[in-house]
C-alpha cells in the first residue's frame, strides 16, 4: 500500500521515459494513464525546448506545466504559454562560446525559439535528429550572439566527456561570474543561468500548480536530474542512472529499457 497519496509525477525523458530507442512503452503509457485517472497530474522536465518535448508531452497526455530547458522554463503544453523563463547573460554566454570554439568543441546556442549552430556537421546532424527540430546555421556564434539585442536560454555543448570537463575548469578558473554548469549526458554540458535547475523549477512548478513538493515523485538517470530528485517527495533514479543520482534517489527502478517509470508507478504511487 501507498504511504503517501501522491498528486504529482513529474518525467525527465530521454533515459528515462523513452528507452534508448526514444520509445515510450505500452506499459508506461497504461501506468501514467492509471495514474491519470485517479488524479495526479503528470508533467516533464526536460533539457529539450518546447518544440522537442511537445510530442512526447502529448503522448503521455501530460496535464501540468513543462519544465523545459533543464529548468530554465516552465510552459503550459496546451496553449504554450510562458510561466517562467530564466536567461543566461549575454556576457556569460559569449565566454562560453569563445571557450568552445578554442576547444574545439560543437556548440547549440538555445535564443528565441530557435537553436544555432556555427555549420552542419555530423554532430549537429545528430542533435538535430534526436531533438527532432531543426537547427539554423549562423556561422560564428560569437559574431552572431554579439549582434543580437537578446540573451540566449542556454548552450549545449557536445563532444567528449574529458573535453567536457577541461572546458568546466577552464571557465571556472577564468571568473568568479559562474552559470550553472551540469553534465546531462555523457557527451553533454549544459550551461545555464545561475540557479537554475529542474529541482528549482519543480519547487516553481508545485507553486503554480499548487502541489506540495512533498508529495510529488520525480524520475531522472543523469546529474542535470539530481536536485529534482532530492527536491520530490519521492525521488526516483532510474537503473541506468548515473551512480550520484542512484545514492541521492529514495528508490531505484528499473532501468529505461526495462519499463522502470511503470514498475515504480504500480510499487509506489498507484497502490
Amino acid at each position: 500500500m501507498r504511504d503517501v497519496r501522491y498528486r504529482l509525477i513529474v518525467l525527465d525523458v530521454d533515459g528515462t521515459l523513452v528507452d534508448r530507442e526514444r520509445r515510450i512503452s505500452p506499459d508506461t503509457l497504461r501506468a501514467l494513464e492509471a495514474a491519470q485517472a485517479s488524479g495526479i497530474r503528470v508533467a516533464l522536465a526536460t533539457g529539450r525546448m518546447f518544440a522537442s518535448a511537445l510530442p512526447y508531452a502529448r503522448k503521455i497526455r501530460a496535464d501540468a506545466p513543462l519544465i523545459l530547458y533543464n529548468g530554465a522554463r516552465i510552459q503550459d503544453p496546451v496553449n504554450g504559454a510562458i510561466l517562467y523563463s530564466a536567461h543566461l547573460p549575454r556576457d556569460q554566454a559569449l565566454r562560453a562560446l569563445r571557450l568552445a570554439q578554442q576547444s574545439g568543441l560543437h556548440a547549440n546556442l538555445y535564443l528565441g525559439e530557435h537553436i544555432y549552430i556555427e555549420r552542419v556537421s555530423e554532430t549537429s546532424r545528430e542533435s538535430a535528429r534526436k531533438d527532432g527540430v531543426e537547427q539554423v546555421a549562423a556561422g560564428d556564434l560569437v559574431g552572431f550572439l554579439e549582434g543580437r539585442q537578446e540573451d540566449p536560454v542556454k548552450i549545449l555543448l557536445i563532444g567528449p566527456g574529458e573535453r567536457l570537463e577541461a572546458f568546466a575548469a577552464a571557465y571556472r578558473a577564468g571568473t568568479q561570474d559562474l552559470p550553472h554548469l551540469v553534465r546531462s549526458e555523457p557527451t553533454y554540458l549544459e550551461i545555464l543561468r545561475r540557479g537554475v535547475t529542474k529541482g528549482a523549477a519543480l519547487l516553481r512548478l508545485c507553486e503554480i500548480v499548487g502541489i506540495p513538493p512533498s508529495v510529488a515523485v520525480a524520475f531522472g538517470d543523469n546529474l542535470n536530474d539530481l536536485e529534482m530528485i532530492q527536491a520530490a517527495g519521492l525521488g526516483v533514479a532510474m537503473g541506468n542512472a548515473h551512480a550520484a543520482l542512484k545514492q541521492a534517489a529514495r528508490v531505484v527502478a528499473p532501468s529505461n529499457d526495462e519499463d522502470g517509470v511503470a514498475a515504480v508507478l504500480r510499487a509506489h504511487v498507484l497502490g
